[in-house]
């Protein structure tokens, strides 16, 4: 196990026990005909239209309720025809490791096309002093690459690629049918607003926020209706979503970043 995957699973769950961090939404259907499934303290989004299943992130690999909880949704994951990447860290992309089973096994992979540095190893995901950490995730090569602000049609669907570095360097968020958000880690959300993500998961904190600043003015662009963060739930109040970007949330015990989430998402996932 890679030291990522073994802090992922291991150190976080105890770190942010009662801190709030976490809150994504229920595994369920949400609104403007967006399904999700919780796995552990994140999110994987469907969208449906006519022949194409779309979905935003691939979560955790070897998920072991994964169909379990498709299927309360109605959702078969081999039937997902695409699937975009926000980025590849193993609670997004795990479930597309191509050295076990993947639920995705049909779905064509998009992702931003600096990503890509992190499955080639070519850019460490975090260093620590001098130790360069690598991404533990391993995907079969026949992904394409997407330019930052490229859209991909597919019949009625129309997904717009927004490069938003920070939290990693190649880290995109998705915009659908120009009307709904996908921030995946750029964006940490409580009933106060949204705030830049939690610093110690992030490459380069400043970056994210100058990137959100960025992001914030170039939805004004279109007719954003909802902003579905991939750990912190969703919100249709767009201005609401962007009202900290400039701020770091500070984690504890006796102040939780969001008084109403789970203890620990990783208890019962």
């Amino acid at each position: 196990m890679s030291i990522i995957d073994y802090f992922a699973r291991n150190i976080v769950p105890k770190m942010y026990r009662g801190k709030g961090a976490f809150h994504p939404a229920a595994t369920g259907v949400l609104d403007f005909g967006v399904k999700c499934i919780r796995e552990y303290d994140v999110n994987i989004f469907f969208i449906q239209e006519d022949r194409h299943l779309i979905a935003i992130d691939a979560g955790y690999r070897n998920y072991s309720k994964i169909m379990e909880k498709c299927n309360r949704i109605g959702i078969n994951p081999a039937n997902v025809t695409e699937l975009f990447l926000t980025h590849v860290d193993p609670d997004h992309a795990g479930g597309l490791d191509c050295r076990y089973d993947s639920p995705f096994k049909n779905a064509k992979i998009y992702l931003g096309k600096l990503e890509e540095n992190y499955l080639t190893n070519t850019w460490h995901r975090k260093k620590i002093g001098p130790i360069g950490l690598k991404n533990p995730v391993k995907i079969q090569n026949n992904y394409r690459l997407l330019e930052d602000g490229e859209s991909v049609m597919l019949d009625d669907l129309k997904i717009t690629s927004l490069l938003v570095p920070g939290h990693t360097l190649g880290h995109s968020a998705y915009i659908i049918n120009d009307n709904l958000l996908f921030t995946g880690d750029s964006l940490a959300l409580n009933d106060t607003g949204g705030y830049c993500f939690f610093d110690i998961f992030n490459l380069d904190s400043d970056l994210n926020k100058k990137s959100l600043e960025i992001l914030k003015e170039r939805i004004n662009d279109y007719d954003i209706k909802a902003v579905f963060t991939s750990h912190n739930g969703w919100t249709k109040n767009v201005q609401h979503a962007f009202a900290h970007i400039d701020t770091i949330p500070a984690l504890s015990k006796e102040y939780p970043f969001d008084k109403t989430a789970p203890y620990d998402c990783f208890e019962n996932p």
